[in-house]
């Protein structure tokens, strides 16, 4: 018996010493330039520019002290009035169909540029929301019209989130725990001919949420009105103290064609994640550097779904835009 003990810790030694390998890491990559700004209509103007950090490092975002960052809003350059951790303000309130540039200069020579423009707002009308009520879940059912600008090219994000509020207990600590969150929920889209034809961002699996969102080009609906039907479910929670908030919000995005290519390849890239694989690349725009600067205007719309009528299978509400 203490011979097979000798050679199994033999072994074990062997293998312990032909499985070692001492790895060189190299942090050449880190450092690089990165700036991300999603220009809106109807908000400041305003960029996050910072440098990429050392994947070791466990430190935020890396500043570049001394960088010149200028902001050209239809020829007028402009410089930024504040500064917030590696956030850039202008002091502009951004209009719809303002063309844009931003350029970057370190003190060590290097730069960065990147343009965009400020799309129209989405001329959105008819905004319904219906529920259907179950034992087990809500399902609610919200009715909505995009009118299409006949002269514009353009391209459609529409995402719903939610948010919860109030007391919930928690069966796993046997306690009551205060909720304040906005995450996302997930939605399902029936046939719609126009937007089934371009491209449907994949189901993404978000802090335990089902998550998808609809994009297409108005190539099929140019200066028509597309009737678009959202199905959002609630799951029942019984462990929600009354009185409990539930509130959705329908956002509405006219993008760039930049944007829209920035969502869709990040979307595939979170679809595909896995530790045990290489990661693609994300499209980005921005010349001597990383990152995106892409324009959109919005519309937001929001319903309290605990407002509906419920002695009703089928209780109409007309949505308030949010803002």
């Amino acid at each position: 018996m203490k011979k097979y003990l000798t050679i199994l810790w033999l072994a074990v030694a062997a293998l312990s010493v032909s499985c070692e390998k001492t790895l060189d890491i190299d942090d050449t990559s880190a450092h690089e330039l990165v700036l991300n700004g999603v220009p809106s209509a109807g908000k400041e103007a305003f960029v996050y520019f910072a440098q990429t950090r050392f994947f070791l490092d466990s430190s935020v975002n890396q500043p570049v002290v001394g960088a010149s960052v200028t902001l050209t809003v239809n020829g007028t350059a402009m410089q930024p009035v504040r500064e917030e951790r590696c956030k850039y303000f202008f002091g502009y309130n951004l209009q719809e169909q303002d063309e844009l540039e931003i350029d970057v200069a370190t003190p060590d020579g290097r730069t960065l540029h990147a343009a965009t423009y400020v799309p129209l707002f989405p001329d959105v009308s008819q905004f319904k929301a219906t529920k259907f009520d179950s034992p087990s879940f809500k399902l609610f059912k919200v009715d909505m019209s995009l009118n299409d600008h006949a002269d514009q090219d353009e391209y459609y994000n529409i995402v719903v989130t939610e948010r919860d509020s109030g007391v919930r207990f928690n069966e796993w600590t046997a306690e009551y725990d205060t909720v304040d969150t906005i995450h996302a929920t997930y939605f399902l889209v029936p046939y719609n001919p126009n937007v089934t034809s371009n491209e449907v961002c994949p189901y993404l699996p978000l802090g335990g949420y089902l998550y998808s969102r609809i994009m297409f080009m108005d190539k099929n609906i140019a200066g028509q009105q597309e009737d678009l039907q959202l199905y959002i479910l609630q799951t029942i929670d019984t462990n929600e103290v009354e009185p409990f908030k539930h509130e959705y919000f329908v956002q509405v995005e006219s993008v760039t064609p930049a944007r829209w290519n920035y969502i869709i390849s990040s979307s595939q890239q979170a679809s595909a994640f896995s530790f045990f694989a290489e990661q693609g690349d994300v499209w980005d725009n921005v010349q001597g550097g990383l990152g995106i600067f892409a324009g959109t205007a919005s519309r937001k719309y929001a319903f309290m779904p605990d407002t509906l009528d419920v002695s009703q299978s089928q209780s109409p509400m007309i949505l308030q835009r949010y803002e």
